[in-house]
């Protein structure tokens, strides 16, 4: 499912080429759809729209991650924003060392550093100075969907998990649509765009939110955060597709360090957790005896 998010998310930056309205309108008009998509699919799986401090906390980061992202790509590279957007392994291992109190294996620490390492190396030609606005943007976006991969793979409750993300895209289409039609120019709402924000809203945003949310209750906020690297991966592919940029040398390599971390975290995590899932069996039946 994390793929499949990951494929999906990947093609925010070609279509957003092509609208000329203020981020905010993008981003708000897009939540419309991706709200209603991420709802159905909630009331499908029979769960019931909650409202706490913890589906309200995912609301937030939700709405700050999206903004962000959405206004970097309008004031830098699609391919600084996207590379900057990946800082959030960093804020995972700092939230999870620091506010969660969990003490990091050093293999993770490795893992999320290799994988940096790679992201930088993709982006290495294209990352630049110019745009700074647009680059602390993209930063702050890494850090707000860090801590949002931090918090969802804490809370239990999918439904709960699920309803922030439903409340933080229903947020955007509620407060940046008037702020966004306020701040675009009239003659450009016109048919293309629209159609490319309701194809962002329903197949770029809301089906692959729709599997997050499930795709968190399953694995760790490191391994969401991991995975979801490849959208970096995929959005210079499209575009050497559509635009014939093909990727440097740097880059490639960048993408089999990536890929690489992302598969030796899988095995060497499968690995640790087989051993100590064996003892705590071992450790039941010897309890069950002694009883």
């Amino acid at each position: 499912m994390m793929v499949a998010c990951g494929v999906l998310w990947s093609m925010s930056g070609i279509t957003m080429k092509y609208i000329n309205w203020n981020p905010l309108l993008i981003v708000g008009g897009r939540g419309i759809f991706s709200a209603v998509i991420i709802f159905m699919s909630m009331k499908m799986s029979g769960y019931k729209l909650k409202v706490s401090k913890k589906s309200l906390g995912i609301a937030f980061l939700t709405f700050m991650n999206l903004v962000l992202f959405v206004s970097a790509n309008k004031y830098t590279t699609a391919a600084n924003a996207i590379v900057l957007q990946y800082t959030a392994p960093v804020f995972v291992l700092i939230v999870t060392a620091f506010v969660l109190k969990r003490k990091l294996r050093s293999f993770e620490i490795l893992t999320v550093l290799a994988a940096l390492f790679g992201i930088v190396l993709f982006f290495m030609d294209q990352v630049s100075g110019n745009g700074m606005s647009g680059n602390i943007m993209a930063v702050g976006s890494g850090f707000f969907m860090g801590i949002m991969y931090a918090l969802t793979g804490e809370i239990k409750d999918d439904g709960e998990r699920i309803s922030g993300l439903v409340l933080g895209h229903t947020a955007l289409a509620v407060i940046c649509i008037p702020l966004g039609v306020y701040f675009t120019n009239p003659q450009e709402i016109t048919l293309l765009p629209i159609m490319l924000v309701v194809f962002l809203g329903i197949v770029q945003m809301g089906i692959p939110y729709s599997l997050y949310g499930r795709a968190t209750a399953l694995i760790s906020g490191v391994e969401v955060s991991l995975i979801s690297m490849i959208e970096p991966i995929l959005n210079p592919i499209w575009v050497a597709l559509i635009y014939g940029e093909i990727p440097g040398f740097r880059a490639l390599v960048g993408a089999v360090l990536i890929i690489g971390a992302v598969a030796a975290y899988t095995i060497i995590d499968a690995k640790h957790s087989a051993p100590q899932a064996l003892d705590d069996t071992d450790n039941t039946t010897i309890k069950e005896e002694n009883i």
